[in-house]
């Protein structure tokens, strides 16, 4: 009776293991990456366009119409502080006053989408991934102060002036079944440093996966030179930018006298 017993939980066993293999198999997983890893900046550097591409693997779509799937895409560049203040009117001058800071801002943020981020998943699921221009906390959200929402908007506004600060709805777009791709414009002014690209499948609503990334953009040639001496040695920098001034006004002076 017990050997009939084992012999029927290990047949069992046996016909359920490749089901929940095939389960496990059938999870719809996103694969991406981006067209570049690095970013050169030289003296004709004019911005670039970068191209993040991918496919869902094990995808349950018979076509793309009746998949149900959603892909975000964001590109976040390094974070630095931020003082935003506000210009008031003192005796005629307009001078600043005194304003926020925001400890974490980053130099570049773009969130592409295969539709509308509140279509896509809920505002809490927004939020608590980070995704999307209102749900960027920039270190120090207070949730109910006007006076920071204030600061914190028209810090968006001008970053979405320089382009620096990006939000498109339409930015993904799927090539048949499972491919989809996306750009991305890089402006003139981007930051050097090291960014993160994650990709997120969104399924009815529900994140189901996501893949991450690097980008590195950095200054090559004379330009990282002028770089790495304006910020590292700040002192010599500026002492030698006065001589070059001084240098540069002493030759025109002399080109240009009159005897």
């Amino acid at each position: 009776m017990r050997y009939a017993l084992c012999m029927a939980a290990l047949l069992a066993s046996l016909h359920a293991a490749p089901v929940h293999a095939a389960e496990a198999q059938s999870r719809e997983e996103v694969q991406a990456d981006i067209s570049t890893r690095e970013v050169n900046i030289k003296a004709d550097f004019t911005g670039i366009e970068i191209l993040i591409f991918g496919s869902i693997d094990f995808s349950q779509a018979p076509t793309p119409e009746e998949g149900g799937y959603d892909v975000v895409v964001v590109i976040e560049g390094p974070s630095e502080p931020i003082v935003a203040r506000r210009k008031e009117r003192v005796a005629g001058i307009w001078v600043n006053s005194k304003g926020q800071t925001f400890p974490t801002v980053p130099g570049f943020y773009a969130a592409l989408s295969s539709g509308p981020l509140r279509a896509i998943t809920s505002d809490a699921q927004l939020k608590a991934l980070g995704i999307g221009l209102a749900n960027l906390d920039f270190g120090r959200r207070t949730h109910g102060d006007a006076q920071d929402e204030v600061y914190r908007a028209a810090v968006i506004r001008l970053k979405r002036q320089q382009n620096l600060f990006q939000e498109h709805d339409d930015g993904v777009a799927f090539i048949g079944r499972s491919l989809f791709r996306a750009t991305v414009d890089l402006p003139v002014s981007v930051p050097i440093g090291r960014y993160a690209s994650t990709v997120y499948l969104f399924r009815d609503g529900a994140l189901i996966n996501e893949k991450e990334s690097t980008l590195d953009v950095s200054k090559v040639g004379f330009e990282r030179m002028i770089y790495l001496l304006a910020f590292r040695y700040p002192f010599l920098y500026g002492l030698l930018a006065v001589t070059i001034a001084m240098v540069a006004g002493l030759i025109g002076w002399l080109a240009f006298r009159r005897d």
